[in-house]
């Protein structure tokens, strides 16, 4: 319909702009246009006696507009249009080769790519053709006729700058990439979209493949910390892409030895299930775990159902503070929970009178001497603090201070516990450290703490955390959690902050109330546990039931673990390449200036190379850089510090990569990397056999040498129907009206 009043398509009219071809003078249009206007004015202005001033202005205005479109016509309006010169521009077609083209349902998606590239071209064959084929590399091809899929990754951005780059010799009006939109790099970042679309040329994808594959479940990702201590139960988060609801079973081998195996059930209403499976690692050294999982069925690819981890188990000595300001059961029963000997040293400070404490868990006979520490070299030697029933009054501000930098610099954890002189009774919540708590505590003046037994309940968010686990994840857990006998006091936390977790809360004759709350805080973490009454579960249970003992060993364990060390080293990222994150301090925890930082990245077969790490511009004492893995296997990093030439710190880590193998994970199309690659550019994504519009796309590109082409539409049936409409009404109103 539009075409037929306006002679064009819309879109024609959207892609042009429009002009006047006639070359009339200014001076005489203007002229004319006066001389008309006022003529048609001073002919009704004779028939003011016999019509209304209103009668005489529509009927102006109607002969005015009428007089408008007819100079419009005289002026000859036409679209103007930039096209192509076909002849002297080229479009690149671009096809993915990498290995997972090679799957389809019949019709191999590499196939089904080349047959849309050459669709997309065959109503333009007057623009010159270039032909390239891209997995990690681009190649330049005669024909796509013996093109296989033996890419061992892919790298979208790389290419793509590469094969414009290449075209600069050549008029280059778009490219058309045909790809399932997998890239083993990474998805495409923000920095690689704006450095594509500033080549200026239009990148056109078509996505090939299924997004969906209900016949294959993959093992997406698996997350386990990189290193643990010894005897340590650790917790692996295996996340499972699937299509159909369904079951699974996971299993994990440390070389021969099956180490777990969980049954995972795959809802029909997610395409991505989660697991978490705890695994015990007990002895010294590098453990490659591997993970597989399987439904029992056939599947078209089964490479993408295991993954390999790395983890380093390693004897490593903490240190937590506990500062007490009185004697009662709760830190008896904390303190004879802590092994020793373990790799946890709890030194304990127990204030029996003013200015005289009682001290355990010494390394010197001079630690602690003088009570609290009052250094920042002093405190920061620990690597979690906990504070129990003592008033913020018996702190100096300048302790509130250190206890205030201890988490949010230092990145320790700080417990709070509660008592009749702690959190709200002894005015932590109007404290120097009051920002850092997780919860308003209630006023000193209010008394918050209530000898009272109340049940113990884990709540969602705890059953997720390794250090609540007293049985298996699950139904287990949490009747381990349930038939442990009621704490033996509690205490009111007032509201909690908005970045505040609760782990565990309990019943109380008001309702629920939290009982072990937390938040992070700058580096570190912070927990309020509201009760000093859990000595109770050890002296109501049998004597063989270790669930007190193991409560407070896991909770410890965990806030040491929060700490990060002064000096480390991070290996981070994908199968094919490996963020490097080097971070030195010094013993009071500020970053070392001055240092130049390399790293030594070396293979498990002797390859080895070495980068140079330059400091974050967003952190202090921090050092990054990317390094790219070309072979699957144990990589072993190492960070040198080094000043003037001599070398000041090391630190090593280590990861297991799996390059080799990346292009069996993710094997579903992923249109929406190619959508934003074509939005990004000015392109337009097209689904695999629907290519309508491309040819215009192509014709009107403004990417390479352009033409104007002048369409007149001075003669556009619209305009001369608009003509007859108005004079037509103006008709209309005279005859009805009889005065004019």
């Amino acid at each position: 319909m539009f075409e037929f009043f306006f002679k064009y398509p819309r879109a024609d009219y959207a892609r042009s702009d429009l002009v006047f071809t006639a070359e009339w003078p200014v001076a005489w249009l203007v002229f004319i246009a006066v001389v008309a206007v006022l003529g048609i004015a001073l002919m009704l202005w004779r028939h003011r006696a016999r019509a209304a001033p209103g009668q005489l202005a529509v009927v102006w205005v109607l002969q005015v507009t009428m007089l408008v479109i007819a100079g419009a016509v005289l002026m000859q309006p036409a679209l103007r249009t930039e096209q192509l010169k076909m002849d002297d521009n080229a479009v690149a077609l671009v096809a993915d080769r990498s290995q997972s083209m090679a799957y389809g349902d019949g019709v191999r998606r590499i196939d089904t790519a080349i047959d849309n590239l050459e669709a997309a071209v065959s109503e333009s064959a007057e623009l010159t053709t270039l032909r390239y084929a891209f997995a990690d590399a681009v190649d330049r091809l005669d024909d796509f006729a013996a093109l296989e899929p033996d890419g061992a990754a892919t790298n979208i951005a790389a290419s793509l700058v590469g094969i414009i780059d290449g075209a600069r010799s050549q008029s280059l009006a778009a490219v058309i990439l045909a790809s399932d939109g997998i890239d083993t790099s990474g998805a495409l970042s923000t920095q690689q979209l704006t450095e594509i679309a500033a080549l200026g040329v239009p990148v056109h994808t078509i996505g090939v493949g299924g997004d969906q594959m209900p016949d294959d479940i993959e093992l997406s990702q698996v997350i386990v910390p990189d290193k643990t201590l010894p005897g340590t139960t650790v917790t692996a988060r295996a996340s499972i892409r699937h299509d159909r609801e369904g079951t699974a079973r996971i299993r994990v081998y440390d070389g021969d030895e099956l180490l777990a195996t969980e049954a995972v059930a795959l809802p029909a209403n997610t395409t991505m299930t989660t697991a978490l499976v705890d695994i015990d690692l007990r002895e010294v050294g590098y453990h490659h775990l591997q993970f597989s999982v399987d439904t029992g069925g056939d599947e078209p690819e089964l490479r993408n159902n295991s993954r390999s981890a790395l983890v380093n188990v390693q004897e490593q000595q903490f240190r937590a503070l506990y500062f007490e300001g009185e004697p009662r059961w709760e830190y008896k029963f904390m303190r004879r929970a802590m092994d020793p000997n373990g790799d946890i040293r709890l030194v304990s400070l127990l204030r029996v009178s003013p200015n005289k404490y009682y001290r355990q868990g010494l390394e010197t006979p001079e630690q602690l001497q003088d009570g609290f520490p009052t250094t920042r070299d002093e405190l920061f030697g620990y690597d979690a603090l906990i504070i129990g029933s003592i008033e913020a009054a018996s702190f100096s501000e300048q302790q509130l201070e250190l206890v205030h930098s201890f988490v949010s610099e230092r990145g320790g954890s700080l417990l709070l516990l509660a008592g009749p002189n702690g959190l709200g009774n002894g005015g932590w919540g109007q404290s120097g450290i009051a920002d850092l708590l997780p919860a308003m505590l209630p006023p000193r003046a209010s008394d918050s703490f209530h000898r009272y037994k109340v049940p113990v309940r884990l709540t969602p968010q705890g059953a997720d955390m390794q250090m609540l686990r007293l049985a298996q994840p699950g139904e287990d857990n949490r009747a381990a959690w349930s038939d442990l006998p009621a704490i033996a006091n509690y205490q009111e936390l007032g509201s909690l902050k908005p970045a505040a977790s609760t782990l565990l809360d309990m019943q109380t004759t008001t309702g629920n109330q939290p009982l072990l709350v937390t938040q992070p805080f700058g580096r570190g973490h912070v927990y309020i546990l509201a009760t000093g009454g859990t000595w109770r579960w050890q002296m109501s249970l049998p004597l063989e039931d270790q669930r007190h003992e193991k409560f407070w060993q896991q909770l410890i364990r965990a806030l040491v673990a929060n700490a990060p060390p002064g000096i480390s080293l991070t290996a981070s990222g994908g199968s094919t390449e490996r963020r490097l994150r080097a971070e030195f301090r010094d013993d009071a925890y500020r970053p070392v200036e001055g240092i130049a930082v390399s790293a030594v990245v070396s293979h498990e077969d002797g390859e080895s190379f070495t980068v140079e790490l330059p400091p974050s511009l967003d952190e202090s004492g921090v050092f990054t850089a990317n390094v790219p893995l070309g072979a699957t296997g144990t990589w072993y990093f190492e960070a040198i510090a080094e000043r003037d030439g001599e070398p000041l710190y090391t630190t090593r880590t280590s990861a297991y990569s799996e390059s080799e193998e990346a292009e069996y994970f993710n094997i579903r199309r992923n249109s929406a990397l190619l959508r934003r690659l074509s939005e990004a550019t000015g392109g337009q994504y097209f689904d695999a056999g629907n290519l309508d519009g491309i040819d215009e796309l192509l014709r009107y590109s403004t990417a390479g040498i352009t033409e104007q082409i002048f369409r007149p539409v001075w003669d556009a049936p619209a305009i001369f129907l608009l003509l007859l409409l108005v004079k037509f009404g103006e008709w209309l109103l005279r005859r009805r009206w009889r005065t004019i």
